[in-house]
């Protein structure tokens, strides 16, 4: 069974950091380690999660690093915030993006 890491990176390809994950994840009262279910994908603090990652890729720059590249499109970017801001106004709930110290690019193993 999938854990909620392993769910929430499923969202995109892009490399988001563990401690944004993490910090979504206390935000939103989840633990990325537990496993996630059908009634967890349909609850309201895993789907602000989901809301949250869509929301902070948005905003990620794009990286390049030697062979490896992560691109979004500004029309990419616009469909994950209406994505994300759909959510948040079907819960009435605002977007959380973790105020992480993060360095971009090429990180080996974390990607």
């Amino acid at each position: 069974m999938a854990t909620l890491l392993e769910t929430l990176k499923s969202i995109s390809g892009y490399p988001v950091p563990k401690p944004a994950f993490a910090s979504i994840a206390m935000h939103r009262n989840l633990r990325l380690e537990d496993p996630v279910d059908e009634t967890v994908l349909k609850s309201k603090p895993y789907r602000l999660a989901k809301a949250d990652v869509m929301m902070w890729i948005s905003f990620a720059p794009n990286i390049r690093q030697s062979d490896i590249q992560f691109d979004l499109l500004y029309s990419d970017r616009e469909k994950l915030r209406k994505a994300a801001n759909a959510v948040y106004e079907e819960l009435e709930d605002e977007a959380f993006i973790p105020e992480t110290k993060t360095i971009f690019g090429y990180k080996g193993s974390r990607l």
